[in-house]
Formats: structure tokens, C-alpha cells, sequence
């Protein structure tokens, strides 16, 4: 499950990234068009258990609209040696987070497995296999052109497909739900 940015956003987070795949080696940078907040991942399930969560999250009061913005950038586990390149989550996080709690508590009622990290709201922008430092010129690029992006009221999540291929995963939108209750 996840939320879906603006087309405005993707944009420019496509414009960031196009700049990065020339400058720097050793990333594999994400397509735009699949770049998302992830809420929680399910992984492979059967269609049956994707209709269960689904019912679930439609009778359950999964929360209200959120307001989010997006900034900065960093790395897991950091910057000058990522595994995982990301862009920062602004706004009202505390009502993500209860939003994050619900899709992650309908999920695991529908026998999916609890994720066992702490919920730290990013979107992926890059992940790269190599263990070393990056390049200091290519930490001092991404630092330099910031990630400032204005907020924007969330009204709905979205349950994704995931297909893994050699050009990148393709994702598929199953099902959405509105936030319409309160967090």
C-alpha cells in the first residue's frame, strides 16, 4: 500500500533524476513514473488475501486526508556510503504514521507479516549494490541540489502490484481507498 505524488512532483523528481543518471555511476536510479511513499510492503500474496486486505481497509476507518511535502536528500544507512538513496517526508507525519500503523495492522489481521524496521518516511530515489563510499563528488551533487518540493493534501492510498522485471519494476494500481475518517 502506498501513496501516490502529484504529477507535479513526479515531475520534478524526474528532472532530479535525470540530471543524476548523468552525473553519477554506480545508482540505479528509479523511473519516475514509479516513484511512491511506501506504506507497507506486502510482498508476494495470493489474489484472495489481497481481497481480504482490501475489505478490510474499506471498512475500517483508515484516517483523513494528511498533508505531506517532500525535501532534502540522504541515504540508508548514509549518505557517503548509501545502499538506498531517498528523499525526505515533511508535514503532518504524525498522522502518516497512524496511517502507516493501519494499513501495516489491517495487513497483518489478513496474515501478512509485520515489518520488523521502524517506519521511516522516504521515497527511494536511487539503491546501489556496492558496500564503499560514493564518490565525493557525486555526495556533494546530490546535496547541493536540494529537494524542495510544496506541500500537498493527501486523499487517498493505493494498493500497488509489484512486478519485478530486468527493466525495473512495473507497478500496477489494484485498488484505492479514500481517507475520509479522522487520525
Amino acid at each position: 500500500m502506498c501513496i501516490k505524488l502529484p504529477q507535479g512532483h513526479t515531475d520534478a523528481l524526474g528532472e532530479w533524476l535525470a540530471a543524476r543518471r548523468s552525473a553519477e555511476t554506480g545508482i540505479r536510479w528509479v523511473a519516475p513514473e514509479t516513484i511512491h511513499i511506501t506504506l507497507k510492503f506486502c510482498g508476494e500474496i495470493h489474489p484472495d488475501m489481497t481481497e481480504a486486505i482490501a475489505k478490510l481497509l474499506n471498512k475500517e476507518d483508515i484516517g483523513g486526508p494528511v498533508e505531506l511535502s517532500v525535501s532534502g536528500a540522504g541515504g540508508f544507512p548514509s549518505l557517503s556510503a548509501p545502499r538506498i538513496v531517498w528523499t525526505g517526508i515533511g508535514g503532518e507525519i504524525g498522522k502518516l504514521k497512524k496511517l502507516q500503523q493501519k494499513a501495516e495492522t489491517c495487513a497483518f489481521r489478513c496474515g501478512v507479516a509485520k515489518e520488523w524496521r521502524k517506519f521511516s518516511p522516504h521515497i527511494t530515489l536511487g539503491r546501489r549494490n556496492e558496500h564503499g563510499p560514493l564518490p565525493e563528488a557525486a555526495v556533494k551533487a546530490i546535496e547541493k541540489d536540494k529537494i524542495e518540493l510544496p506541500a500537498w493534501r493527501v486523499k487517498e492510498i493505493v494498493m500497488m502490484k509489484s512486478e519485478l522485471t530486468p527493466g525495473g519494476p512495473i507497478y500496477t494500481p489494484l485498488k484505492h481507498f479514500e481517507l475520509r475518517g479522522k487520525l
